[in-house]
């Protein structure tokens, strides 16, 4: 029940930084939350909300005819209340002003919202939808990182909404790209990306168990040590692998189910080589 409220709560973010600042302001900074902005203005006689959800409901078909199911059902919950926050605000506040005259900082509180909401709801291993599809899909047709492929589904909205409102918001939009990229892995876990995680797990099931999720379900390498305790002198093995940010989120939240006993370590990376990461 926690997972969907904090679901609920990040999606209300996500809405208030598209209607109170984003859209009054005619910034698109990526995803479906910048592209709304763009068909707004190309179409103003309809509601943001409208847009958003047919956009979900493309990004959302596209999706699960080519990559079937993956996307998830917490993605599907976000984007939903979204839109339904969006359609909330359109009731009691109809066509709002810009909340300030300088662009700039209706970017940035504008982008700390909608990060905000991003990051709550990725901690949930979720997502909002939209160009997260997009990406995704660029992704497994191609030998790019995620990350990589993120940046370009967003740099796509950008290059439209420079076309829309011109070079200004263009470079506007960019900026936004920029801030919440550096916002979401801010609040999320630090500035670094990637993750060294070191786990000794409380007993050798369980061990078992969390490097199988690590190879299958995280499709990572991992390495093992044997070691053993100074107190109780008994044999444990230690797990170490590198992680990006989702598959860190994911990892945590599965000790946790799995091992509550275990001995977590973590620690920042700066760079990481070979497969999987930088080649």
């Amino acid at each position: 029940m926690k997972t969907y409220l904090k679901i609920l709560i990040g999606s209300a973010f996500i809405a208030a930084g598209i209607y109170y600042f984003w859209a009054p302001a005619q910034l698109a900074g990526g995803g479906v939350s910048g592209l709304s902005v763009v068909v707004k203005e190309l179409m103003p006689m309809i509601p943001i909300s409208i847009i958003v959800l047919v956009l979900d409901i493309i990004m959302f078909t596209i999706g699960f005819i080519m990559l079937g199911k993956s996307f998830g059902f917490k993605s599907i919950i976000s984007s939903l209340s979204i839109v339904i926050t969006i359609g909330f605000f359109e009731i009691i506040t109809p066509n709002p002003a810009m909340l300030s005259e300088d662009t700039l900082v209706v970017l940035i509180f504008g982008s700390l919202l909608i990060s905000l909401g991003q990051a709550m709801i990725f901690m949930q291993e979720g997502s909002s939808g939209g160009t997260d599809i997009i990406a995704k899909i660029i992704s497994k047709y191609s030998r790019l990182k995620i990350g990589v492929s993120l940046i370009i589904a967003d740099m796509i909205v950008v290059v439209s909404a420079t076309f829309v409102f011109g070079i200004e918001k263009g470079l506007y939009a960019v900026l936004g790209v920029l801030i919440t990229s550096i916002l979401i892995d801010f609040i999320i876990s630090g500035i670094s990306v990637e993750r060294y995680v070191m786990i000794v797990p409380s007993t050798e099931k369980t061990s078992e168990i969390i490097q199988q999720y690590i190879l299958n379900k995280l499709e990572r390498g991992a390495t093992l040590y044997e070691a053993k305790g100074a107190y109780s002198k008994n044999a444990k093995t230690v797990i170490t692998t590198a992680l990006d940010r989702r598959q860190f989120i994911k990892m945590r939240t599965f000790i946790k189910e799995t091992d509550n006993r275990a001995f977590v370590s973590v620690q920042d990376l700066h760079e990481v080589l070979g497969e999987g990461f930088i080649e």
